[in-house]
């Protein structure tokens, strides 16, 4: 209780801009998650398996899937792979939600929303795996959906990239979350490398030593 009022006092010193923008951004993860979920029924309900509906010719398709594995149809299959699945997906949700409310203060916008994304992408694919039975729903897994096709079409030889793995909102959420993380992990990265004194420029180096010896 006491941990739950400090939040509250916290956030209420904080500026109206910086409160704002949490409130924003814990919204945009509500309205991810909810598109992602609303997505998959939408699909389920009006597409069927094996008749895909064409976006836009030889690129995008909403063909429906069902998958077991881990994102883009990915993984190990089957029960065991499934119930890995969802371990997996839950304690991924947690430690984010924990890491972004334990830092949510201190966090950038850029961080703000990589924290979004992942635990939008994480909490809609663990709701999937862990509640989508075919005894329950009459089907089983992940609702996948968007399918690319990046060799010129259903029509021309399967490859690599055509058809491209097939996915849902979620699933994107995770890898736009993912490349967003690396990014920040790599300014980081350059921004300490700047403040490392023994990572001096050797030029730099030279030049304080002479002052030093003309000093002397």
């Amino acid at each position: 209780m006491n941990k739950i009022k400090s939040i509250y006092l916290k956030f209420n010193s904080l500026d109206k801009r910086k409160r704002n923008g949490l409130i924003i951004f814990f919204s945009l993860c509500l309205f991810l998650f909810v598109m992602d979920i609303v997505s998959k029924w939408l699909c389920q309900i009006f597409v069927k398996e094996g008749e895909p509906i064409q976006i836009i010719p030889n690129f995008l398709y909403v063909s429906l899937y069902h998958n077991t594995k881990i994102a883009f149809s990915l993984g190990i299959d089957g029960v065991a792979g499934r119930s890995i699945n969802i371990i997996i997906s839950l304690v991924m949700s947690i430690l984010i939600a924990f890491y972004w409310l334990k830092n949510a203060f201190k966090f950038n916008y850029l961080e703000h929303a990589t924290a979004c994304l992942l635990l939008a992408g994480a909490a809609g694919n663990l709701v999937d795996r862990a509640f989508y039975w075919s005894n329950i729903t009459g089907f089983d897994g992940v609702i996948d959906f968007k399918q690319f096709y990046l060799g010129g079409g259903p029509n021309k030889p399967n490859s690599f990239l055509n058809p491209f793995a097939v996915f849902n909102f979620a699933d994107a959420y995770l890898t736009i979350g993912v490349i967003m993380m690396i990014v920040i992990l790599l300014i980081d990265a350059v921004k300490n490398a700047k403040k490392d004194p023994f990572n001096k420029n050797p030029l730099e180096e030279n030049k304080t030593n002479n002052n030093d010896e003309r000093n002397e």
